[in-house]
């Protein structure tokens, strides 16, 4: 197994600042820099998080619904994502990854997708497979308005 090349707090803030200022501006300002420190240092943890898509599914969970920034929760997560697997050699993941995931972190902001299930979306999407007919079934049950979801 290749060792995992993990995210300073250094490489954060200048992914977060370049984020803000590429996509528009907003208001720009960490929240919670402790609790930013913790999530790079906890998901380094191979107990909890064991494998390369584990600790991809809690870092882009945590930093999209912990709102830990001023703006762009969600753009970071994003971002944040993509630049953990750019980081890792993993270049076409990344691509896929920027392609694929902006809606399911949407909905993931709106309370529709929880992290278990994001765990199961992100290896089809960072492995280039088409979702399987049970994880689709899950997705649209998950995001469907019918379903009490706004």
């Amino acid at each position: 197994m290749t060792e995992i090349k993990y995210i300073t707090l250094e490489e954060l803030i200048h992914v977060y600042e370049k984020t803000v200022d590429d996509s528009g501006g907003g208001f720009s300002g960490i929240r919670d820099k402790e609790r930013l420190e913790s999530i790079l240092e906890f998901v380094q943890n191979d107990l909890y998080y064991p494998t390369f898509e584990d600790k991809l599914t809690f870092l882009v969970s945590r930093i999209c619904t912990g709102h830990l920034f001023d703006d762009g929760n969600k753009r970071m997560s994003l971002t944040l994502g993509v630049y953990f697997l750019h980081k890792n050699g993993r270049f076409w993941a990344a691509t896929t990854f920027m392609t694929h995931m902006a809606s399911f972190i949407m909905h993931m902001a709106a309370g529709r997708i929880d992290e278990e299930l994001l765990s199961r979306i992100i290896p089809f999407v960072i492995n280039g497979k088409e979702f399987n007919e049970e994880l689709q079934i899950d997705i649209a049950h998950a995001i469907s308005v019918e379903n009490g979801n706004n």
